[in-house]
């Protein structure tokens, strides 16, 4: 217990929302990248098909200093395709906030669901919030938001940090803007200095995390220029075809630590194939398709997803597994 302690006090401290170069050092800390698209390549941002970016990466007046009054971003009015895509948008953003800042005070977490809000909406990052929250997740040193990759999920959540940081969230997705940080796209603890501090535009310090945009012209080729595309893909690692090694490669199965599971749609039966003809309760249509729920999970939440939802599974003439109950 002590030892998670203390790797939960390390990867705070070392929170960022940008990928580690690991061949950085102090000296190169200190040197601008050259041009805007090396440095969307060497954020792990390669966006080859954009347009407008300027030929160099040059300051502008306003990068000389934090200037003293910073533009709000515009109100994020989520228009979710779906009621699942609005609730694994809350899933995902609550994540970000929860992880990234959970002993950060308001203003601090209010500043990072700002900035996934405001990545969102920036053509160099996906234009869902999942996808931005959950981006190079796959890759140890590629993820945009280090709690997804540095093995952070897999302890207990702590549950009044977890309902604090998810009415955080609503309140971002349901419009509130947190106007200090304005067009932040990125930010790291004050115990740190990136590689890439010194080629963005420091805004300035909320709590402990220190936040930047885009510098000088860039900010206008890319802040605020996408929509938000109103569809939530699903945060599991792609190179993963099992659902339950999916689950576990991403989040704790908080099964046994008061996990929650939702169904979205009717609640029945669902008899396996081989089950004896005197227990099918169930319609033969859902009888033959037993795998055909899909179940996502987002920050710790199992969803279902289809009609039905499993309420048990009856084989041979048991029942097994535990009931549900509508979402």
């Amino acid at each position: 217990m002590i030892e998670r302690g203390f790797l939960g006090l390390a990867l705070l401290v070392t929170s960022s929302c940008a990928p580690h170069r690991e061949a950085a050092t102090a000296g190169a800390q200190a040197q601008p990248v050259a041009s805007p698209r090396q440095l969307l390549h060497a954020l792990a941002l390669d966006t080859p098909g954009l347009a407008g970016l300027p030929a160099t990466l040059r300051a502008s007046v306003a990068d000389e200093a934090a200037p003293a009054f910073v533009q709000a971003a515009p109100a994020f009015l989520a228009q979710a395709q779906s009621q699942d895509d609005a609730a694994r948008a809350a899933d995902c953003l609550t994540a970000a906030v929860y992880y990234e800042a959970r002993s950060e005070p308001l203003d601090g977490q209010r500043a990072v669901a700002q900035v996934v809000l405001n990545r969102v909406r920036d053509r160099a990052f996906p234009h869902s919030v999942c996808g931005v929250v959950f981006q190079g997740s796959q890759r140890r040193t590629g993820c945009q938001f280090s709690f997804t990759c540095d093995g952070s999920m897999a302890y207990r959540r702590d549950p009044a940090a977890w309902q604090r940081a998810r009415a955080v969230a609503e309140a971002a997705l349901a419009g509130s803007v947190y106007a200090p940080i304005g067009a932040a796209t990125f930010y790291h603890t004050n115990a740190i200095l990136p590689w890439w501090a010194s080629s963005l535009a420091r805004i300035g310090a909320v709590g402990a995390h220190i936040f930047y945009r885009w510098r000088g012209a860039m900010e206008g080729a890319l802040s605020f220029r996408a929509a938000y595309a109103g569809v939530e893909p699903l945060p599991l690692q792609p190179d993963v075809t099992d659902a339950a090694a999916q689950t576990a490669a991403l989040y704790r199965d908080s099964g046994a630590d008061g996990g929650v599971t939702v169904h979205r749609g009717q609640v029945a039966a669902i008899v396996r194939p081989d089950a004896p003809a005197a227990t099918a309760t169930a319609p033969a249509a859902i009888a033959n398709a037993v795998a055909a729920p899909r179940i996502t999970v987002a920050a710790g939440v199992r969803v279902h997803l289809g009609s039905v939802a499993p309420q048990r599974f009856v084989t041979a003439g048991a029942t097994v597994g535990e009931e549900t109950d509508p979402g």
